[in-house]
């Protein structure tokens, strides 16, 4: 199971194309079983992305972060983040009658963090810089983090064929289960220094 250029491109032109809210995008993904498993490459991709915003918004303390047991905590934290939501869908597809979109989920799902990934990124690239200051910080961040959302709900609406209010449940799973991970990760890592 190689990952090819084509599979990444397509992957994230699919993703695009759904924050453009264009369901034509889900045509741009393989999601065969095969597909499914190639979409967690998103992962590798947006890890360094993630690890470079982990070490931004630790500050001085960035280098204390490259040491062996904080960068294997942040890792595995990362790793655990990512396949929780597919881990999820895999139970709870079947109960809403769903278990044959499971692929769907699982593709749409990983190209869909990677975009949210690289939107974050910049967006920390924008608070660090200084650019968004005081207040504006506050409201642009809390912005981006609501569009964010959206597009998450709109991906799995589109990818599951569910109503809009499953959708926004499962949003809403993974916003709180991605926020309690990334708090233990941190104190576990912080603990680690």
């Amino acid at each position: 199971m190689a990952v090819s250029s084509g599979d990444i491109i397509r992957g994230v032109w699919g993703a695009w194309r759904l924050a453009r809210r264009d369901t034509g995008g889900m045509a741009m993904f393989d999601i065969s079983p095969d597909g499914a498993a190639k979409s967690f490459f998103a992962a590798v991709l947006a890890f360094p992305l993630h690890l470079v915003m982990q070490m931004l918004v630790s500050g001085a303390e960035w280098p204390r972060l490259l040491q062996p047991w904080p960068l294997l905590i942040v890792t595995l934290g990362f790793v655990i983040g990512w396949i929780l939501m597919p881990a999820a869908l895999t139970w709870i597809l079947p109960h809403l009658g769903r278990s044959g979109r499971l692929e769907e989920g699982i593709v749409t799902y990983n190209w869909a963090q990677l975009l949210i990934t690289v939107t974050q990124f910049g967006l920390v690239l924008l608070f660090v810089a200084g650019l968004l200051p005081g207040p504006l910080s506050t409201v642009v961040g809390l912005a981006v983090a609501l569009l964010c959302y959206l597009y998450e709900g709109f991906v799995l609406k589109t990818a599951l064929e569910v109503e809009i209010l499953v959708a926004a449940g499962l949003v809403v799973f993974d916003a709180l289960v991605s926020y309690m991970l990334a708090g233990w990760v941190d104190l576990i890592a912080k603990s680690a220094l």
